[in-house]
């Protein structure tokens, strides 16, 4: 757990601020199985259809590989998108699949503040990895 962060219990970590008003990163962890046709990039650009649906303005770039220890396959897509009252937010988003298992790994921070929590974010992923039985069990069992 990267130090100034906290755990939460069926989402997966938030930074801790002084000021619960201010926005601070988060990485939410999910997962999801993929239909019988799917492909991972089909996956991704339902996704991709339905952020752009709920975030008017978005700007979407990706899907691009990117290394997943254990996985079959891992894509990684950026979304950025701007909230008046805050700036521009950027939403960093993998999903990793191995068989018709996907989990998807989510980074949300304010632009400004990449950088700073990057080596927080690569460490606690940097610790995951794919339960042996992620592949045959439904999800919400893993």
């Amino acid at each position: 757990m990267p130090r100034g962060w906290i755990y939460i219990a069926e989402f997966g970590i938030r930074q801790m601020a002084p000021d619960p008003r201010s926005v601070v990163a988060s990485v939410g962890l999910g997962q999801d199985m993929l239909g019988e046709e799917d492909t991972l990039v089909e996956y991704i650009d339902k996704q991709k259809e339905l952020i752009v649906a709920q975030l008017k303005g978005a700007a979407i770039a990706g899907p691009q590989p990117v290394p997943f220890s254990g996985s079959e396959e891992a894509q990684l897509v950026f979304v950025r998108h701007s909230v008046e009252s805050v700036g521009n937010i950027l939403h960093a988003q993998t999903y990793v699949r191995h068989g018709k298992w996907l989990g998807i790994v989510t980074l949300t921070t304010l632009e400004a503040e990449v950088r700073a929590v990057r080596p927080d974010y690569d460490a606690f992923v940097k610790g995951l990895y794919i339960s042996p039985s992620a592949a045959t069990e439904p999800v919400g069992t893993v």
